[in-house]
């Protein structure tokens, strides 16, 4: 689709096809605007002219032309629009709590639940259903928590910093209540209209200075939503552990104790949703549903099945182009007619 921004610059193309009717009508008319010397007083025109010259004039003229309308046009400023469909997710900031205790290199999801965790995290970065255009942020905990990723648009960086994050890296324990509280900080940090905080977990809380549920209740008196994610199952399940401090590798089986019924107290705590993720597949389904939340937490309404997408439009100038082309055209006749009647010096 094209746009122009001076349209009524367009009435210049009028004057090439004007000229011409009315040198028609002063031809037929036997009208003569200059009467050479070596013409018969009164007379008609000469027509003896032979015909690759009356070619090469004709040729010319429609050249120039050709050279005046694109510039009319190019005068009129027009531009390509074309209408694209962009994200409504600006001012959507997502922060994943992501639990690297040693108990996340179990091998109850494939390969491991931390690998899953981190497969989600990256399955909603890049589908067209997820972040879009959402502020991305990661915080790691286990022992202690610690700031992966701030909340950015960048996501090459925040799979970089994805990648990076291990089993064990923040010591050996569950501190979940303290990830949650460093992704209310970030959320709180940033004043944006619209957050979302994710749990990444298998909801074994066991140390740490701040209670889960304080946490959840804090980010619900910010009006941030809460998503929590189960991972994991109960009993004996294989592991396979490397120590980051020693380097002692740890393989067998060991008792989970993948508590459900907490992490379901600690989103109804944040007034947010839980939900329990014991294969791949059931993490896949929750990525709609988190874009799905991120469309209602910035009070968006549904359009076309897709709360999350709007229609934009962008706008490409091509006046250059035509410009280019005038000077061309021109170029052209004058050369043709430098050629047919006068030669080239």
């Amino acid at each position: 689709m094209i746009s122009f921004e001076h349209p009524l610059a367009l009435a210049l193309c009028l004057a090439p096809p004007a000229a011409a009717v009315a040198s028609a009508i002063r031809n037929r008319k036997r009208l003569r605007l200059l009467s050479l010397p070596l013409d018969v007083w009164g007379g008609s025109p000469s027509d003896d002219a032979a015909a690759p010259w009356r070619a090469a004039l004709a040729a010319s003229v429609m050249l120039y032309g050709l050279a005046w309308m694109a510039l009319a046009v190019a005068a009129a400023g027009p531009a390509s629009e074309a209408a694209t469909r962009t994200s409504a997710n600006a001012g959507l900031d997502v922060v994943f709590a992501v639990d690297v205790s040693p108990s996340m290199a179990a091998r109850d999801l494939e390969p491991t639940r931390l690998d899953a965790a981190k497969a989600f995290v990256r399955a909603y970065v890049e589908s067209p259903e997820g972040a879009a255009g959402a502020a991305v942020g990661l915080v790691a905990f286990g022992a202690e928590s610690a700031l992966a990723c701030p909340p950015t648009t960048d996501y090459a960086a925040v799979l970089d910093r994805l990648d990076a994050i291990r089993p064990g890296i923040l010591g050996d324990g569950t501190a979940i209540g303290q990830g949650l509280a460093s992704a209310y900080r970030q959320i709180s940090a940033s004043g944006s209209p619209g957050a979302i905080a994710v749990l990444l977990s298998d909801g074994e809380d066991n140390v740490g200075l701040s209670h889960p549920g304080d946490a959840a209740r804090a980010l619900r008196r910010y009006g941030a939503g809460l998503l929590v994610v189960g991972l994991g199952s109960r009993g004996d399940v294989p592991i396979d552990y490397v120590d980051p401090a020693t380097g002692q590798r740890m393989s067998g089986a060991y008792r989970s104790g993948f508590d459900d019924d907490a992490l379901s107290s600690i989103a109804s705590s944040g007034g947010g949703e839980y939900r329990s993720a014991s294969d791949d597949r059931g993490l896949a389904a929750l990525v709609t549903e988190l874009g799905s939340m991120g469309a209602e937490a910035r009070g968006d309404t549904a359009m076309d099945g897709n709360a999350y997408r709007a229609v934009s439009s962008t706008k490409k100038p091509v006046g250059r182009s035509l410009f280019i082309a005038a000077m061309a055209l021109a170029t052209m006749g004058w050369a043709l007619r430098r050629l047919a009647f006068g030669g080239l010096a």
